[in-house]
């Protein structure tokens, strides 16, 4: 691993870089997803921490209240803002890639796959509808389940490691 900046991100935040040597690390991804964009030609590369589906959950008014520290909370919101970070830097979408991580189901309310407090599997949904309206097509995932999970996104081998919480070793998405 090259060195450079460490960029550590929680749930709703998010961050792009051009600077080769960049690591961002995500601990304990629950039912949010964390979403990898990366050009691997000109070495940019973003992430963003989606908590929840869409902003129109949010009970409190205005929104640019709840997104202003969290400006990747919401799905509908934070992909838009995730790409046009990554253009400015020179992210280029049509040799880009991107992963998801995260959206487990990690309480079991009943009702299937369809009931609409499985946060995981909805956050997931609206995020890869988020990116096809951008132009995007996801390449890998590792989504759902019922552990949280770790990441770490090395910008410089476009490499990105996982780990479950509770196994020792790491795999890559």
């Amino acid at each position: 691993m090259a060195s450079g900046d460490r960029i550590m991100l929680e749930l709703g935040q998010m961050s792009a870089s051009a600077r080769q040597g960049t690591v961002f690390s995500i601990s304990s991804i629950g039912t949010g997803v964390v979403v990898v964009v990366y050009d691997a030609r000109n070495l940019v590369g973003g992430v963003a921490c989606v908590s929840m589906p869409e902003s129109k959950l949010s009970m409190q008014a205005p929104i640019e209240d709840v997104t202003k520290d969290k400006p990747a909370k919401f799905a509908d919101l934070a992909i838009p803002l995730l790409l046009e970070e990554f253009r400015a830097l020179g992210g280029d979408k049509n040799i880009s890639t991107v992963r998801l991580v995260g959206g487990a189901q990690l309480f079991n309310f009943g009702g299937g796959g369809g009931n609409l407090l499985n946060i995981g599997v909805r956050n997931a949904m609206a995020i890869r509808t988020a990116l096809t309206k951008e132009g995007f097509v996801v390449e890998k995932a590792d989504t759902g389940g019922n552990k949280p999970r770790s990441i770490r996104f090395e910008l410089s081998t476009g490499n990105v490691y996982v780990r479950a919480i509770g196994s020792v070793e790491d795999y890559t998405v």
